[in-house]
């Protein structure tokens, strides 16, 4: 894998104190999870222009917002995470839930890299070329 997110990173995205080692090896099982599956949706052609440093860099906030929107969701689902009560009209609960939104960013910034998106090559290949001549057909198809 030519982009390269680290624990660090996720840590960072997410808003967790970089000394709180309490979640590094479930982000590290969800990095490496998710990161080759999300790769493999990338086109080749985006993915191995490694000289291009700015395409990189965006391909790996992508990735990285996928990945750590995916993280915050299975935090959310933990238990004890969304209980919340409600005391003289004052709600302690739940932080708000950032996990959809940065999934949802992630993956609007890799769209154009799909490769969906890329024209299938046996649907664009040229299968002959009689540009100028006339068609010839013999009497049977007459």
């Amino acid at each position: 894998m030519a982009i390269s997110i680290t624990t660090a990173d996720v840590k960072r995205k997410c808003m967790i104190p970089s000394a709180d080692t309490t979640y590094d090896t479930s982000i590290n099982t969800l990095i490496s999870e998710m990161q080759p599956a999300i790769e493999y949706t990338i086109a080749d052609v985006h993915l191995l222009d490694t000289s291009n440093t700015r395409l990189q860099s965006l391909l790996k906030l992508g990735i990285l917002e996928i990945i750590s929107g995916e993280f915050l969701q299975q935090l959310a689902r933990e238990y004890g995470n969304q209980e919340e009560f409600s005391i003289a009209g004052v709600t302690i609960g739940q932080m708000k839930d950032r996990g959809p939104e940065l999934i949802q960013q992630g993956s609007s910034r890799l769209a154009p890299f799909l490769k969906c998106l890329q024209p299938m090559l046996d649907e664009t290949a040229i299968l002959s070329n009689t540009k100028g001549t006339e068609p010839i057909f013999s009497i049977e198809v007459e």
